[in-house]
């Protein structure tokens, strides 16, 4: 007699699937996690600008109590400034117990920036779960691995800004509404484990309940969520419509039913997490309606960049044009794909022949949420181009959404080559191919799109930002098409001057200080400075600021100039680095050699008599690289000819000896020439000159005739006499 074995130690197909799907699903986090936490050591705009103060502000703001002090900007950037002020806090505690120095701003930013980074890596592994019950479960892997390593997307989520995450929590709230909606087509892994939706069951409501907590969430990090309120009706009438119910009045009921549900949870997640609301909800509210008003209500300040030139208003073809640029080659020829393949066929496959899902054709199969994916993107594009403040990041929230379309039409153009392939095998060997020998070919598939990925995120580490289209000319073509430069590499432009042997006397010039500063030693200045004798000794132009002719009167006359320094990032020439000319007091052109330019001197007699010693300022310029070390004799003599004084030094000082000198670089030699203490009265003069210290043989100087003194010899320039009482 056979005995039956007890029902519960028979796992249910649908929990075998849910048990083998975490183990990816935590692959699938770390996958994400990785090129998210390991960010660069550059500054953006906004961050410099905005964000740090701003968390730092929430953070005193939560320690007092001032609750209402939490209301500092109408993005609202509540998830931001949460997840920023966990990172603030993360770095006290590790410079409290002695792992940090207090002073490591680069430690610090990173720690802040940490938490958006987790947060965003695990907002992509839970898409994995949502999508496997919306289409076929290969489409759903690659359009997982697509969005964690969307190069655009992982740039952003590096950062402390709000983009990222509004684009993690409205994907999320858009799957988890579809997931809701009851009797979608069953795809080919639902078929296989079981799973299902069941009508106006718990499981329903709690998608519906999860989709406006990541609504709320959406809400508390940037305006542009209110988007999802459209898109959640439309889902929540294709659930009501799909639900077969009987006359208008049922219909309507369930319908708003599921939209007053999704709105109530959340406005309840937004009122509870942003403590500004706790004490004044209508406050909260105004704030972010006047800022909605006037971020989107008119041009940038600085102006705009497209197609070549600058504009206030870049018109309806901007966030086409840059999103072509910014996706990744994979998901920009996936969306192509879909769009030839299927979205034109798709509202007839939905309605019944056959689904572009990427897996097997079945009836209807992952075509609704498709669709609604695609008309997510279509509507959420032409909502952001209505307003005449445009950025290309403002149009990351589409970029899941066209990598899940992108995964379909891959996967679908794989099972439509790997059928041909196999009807051919069939017609020369009749023979399938074994089941181990598929298993071995998936497992290299699947291995090598992970290949492909991660060495893409590699090559273009820690500059994601900087990745444009390779299929489109990439960056060379985009800087001459899109805005580029959000302050990467100017990290590169501070490291430059901060090597230079006079890159910690003043500050540098630049048109964004806050986001250079931090890079030189001795910070930065507007850009205007570097018109001011003096004040500076290097100028930074960016590429933005060149895009939009933003201020053109403080870097016009620089692009007459070469720069000594080019940061170039991806192909793009992001920054140049320009060495200001030190003021002269008293000019005396003259060459020693072919490379060594002297532009003029200061000679200060002030302090002869109290310390002994005059000093002789000199203002040198290379005209090319003299690749060896020179010295610089300067001989005092008297009335009579008689030399009283002199030094030998290198003509740039220690720290600038003339194998470093660089074709039009400027070095300024501040040098104290020791005089007798009974130096008698009358008139002076100061010779120098310029020799080789291998074999004393002096460079052959060229200058006015006047200039020479006789009795200094040969090659040896003459400076303006000084009196001595």
């Amino acid at each position: 007699m056979t005995t039956a074995t007890p029902a519960r130690t028979q796992p249910r197909p649908a929990a075998q699937a849910r048990t083998a799907s975490w183990p990816l699903t935590l692959a699938l986090f770390l996958f994400a996690l990785l090129p998210r936490a390991v960010a660069g050591r550059f500054l953006t705009v906004d961050e410099a600008y905005h964000w740090l103060d701003r968390v730092e502000r929430f953070v005193q703001a939560l320690r007092a109590g001032d609750f209402a002090a939490t209301n500092l900007i109408g993005h609202p950037g509540v998830t931001t400034l949460w997840l920023g002020a966990a990172g603030f806090a993360a770095h006290e505690q590790a410079v409290s117990l002695g792992l940090l120095a207090p002073n490591d701003a680069d430690a610090q930013r990173a720690l802040m920036r940490l938490p958006i980074a987790a947060a965003t890596a695990l907002c992509v592994a839970l898409v994995y779960p949502l999508l496997r019950r919306l289409i076929d479960g290969r489409a759903a892997l690659l359009a997982t691995l697509l969005i964690a390593a969307e190069p655009f997307l992982v740039a952003h989520s590096q950062l402390l800004h709000l983009d990222a995450l509004l684009t993690s929590f409205m994907t999320l709230s858009l799957l988890a509404a579809l997931a809701a909606v009851e009797r979608w087509p069953r795809t080919a892994d639902q078929e296989q484990t079981g799973v299902r939706h069941t009508p106006s069951s718990l499981i329903t409501r709690r998608w519906w309940l999860l989709s406006g907590v990541f609504g709320g969430l959406a809400l508390l990090t940037k305006s542009p969520a209110i988007t999802l309120l459209p898109m959640v009706g439309l889902i929540a009438l294709l659930g009501a419509w799909q639900s077969r119910e009987r006359g208008w009045m049922p219909f309507l009921t369930l319908t708003a039913s599921r939209v007053a549900l999704w709105c109530i949870i959340a406005a309840v997640t937004w009122l509870a997490l942003w403590p500004a609301a706790w004490g004044d909800p209508l406050g909260a509210v105004g704030r972010v309606v006047r800022q909605a008003s006037a971020d989107g209500g008119s041009p940038h300040g600085w102006g705009n960049y497209f197609l070549g030139r600058a504009v206030a208003d870049p018109g309806p073809l901007f966030y086409p044009v840059t999103v072509a640029f910014r996706l990744a080659p994979w998901t920009f020829v996936g969306v192509l794909l879909c769009c030839v393949l299927g979205l034109g066929e798709l509202v007839s496959r939905w309605r019944g022949s056959y689904a572009l899902s990427g897996g097997r054709e079945r009836r209807g199969e992952g075509a609704g949420p498709l669709l609604v994916l695609a008309l997510f993107v279509a509507g959420f594009a032409v909502a952001m181009s209505l307003p005449p403040k445009k950025f290309d990041r403002y149009a990351l929230p589409i970029f899941p959404a066209l990598d899940i379309l992108a995964a379909a039409g891959l996967v679908r153009l794989g099972e439509v080559l790997r059928r041909r392939l196999a009807d051919s095998q069939r017609m020369t060997k009749g023979e399938r191919t074994s089941g181990s020998s598929a298993a071995m070919v998936h497992f290299a598939l699947w291995s090598f799109v992970v290949g492909l990925l991660s060495f893409n995120l590699a090559a273009h580490h820690p500059y994601h930002l900087a990745y444009f289209n390779p299929l489109l000319g990439g960056g060379p073509v985009a800087a001459r098409m899109v805005p580029v430069g959000w302050g990467e590499g100017y990290e590169q432009a501070g490291a430059y001057i901060a090597a230079q042997h006079n890159g910690a006397d003043r500050p540098a010039a630049a048109r964004y200080e806050p986001v250079l500063g931090p890079f030189t030693p001795a910070g930065a200045a507007p850009l205007a400075w570097w018109q001011i004798p003096g004040r500076v000794d290097y100028a930074v132009l960016y590429i933005d600021q060149l895009q939009r002719d933003d201020k053109p009167e403080t870097f016009r006359p620089l692009l007459e100039r070469e720069p000594v320094y080019t940061v170039r990032i991806n192909g793009i020439d992001y920054a140049y680095v320009y060495q200001v000319a030190p003021p002269v007091v008293t000019a005396l052109p003259a060459d020693f050699g072919d490379a060594i330019h002297l532009r003029g001197y200061r000679l200060d007699t002030s302090a002869l008599r109290t310390s002994g010693v005059i000093t002789l300022t000199l203002e040198w310029e290379a005209r090319a690289a003299p690749g060896t070390d020179s010295m610089l004799f300067a001989h005092v003599f008297d009335e009579r000819g008689g030399r009283v004084a002199q030094v030998d030094v290198p003509p740039g000082g220690a720290r600038a000896p003339t194998s470093t000198w660089q074709p039009g670089h400027y070095i300024s030699l501040v040098q104290q020439i020791p005089v007798p203490a009974d130096l008698p009265p009358g008139t002076y003069r100061v010779a120098i000159g310029v020799y080789d210290p291998a074999t004393f043989a002096r460079l052959p100087l060229q200058a006015a005739p006047r200039a020479t003194l006789p009795e200094a010899g040969p090659d040896a320039l003459a400076l303006d006499p000084f009196v001595v009482r």
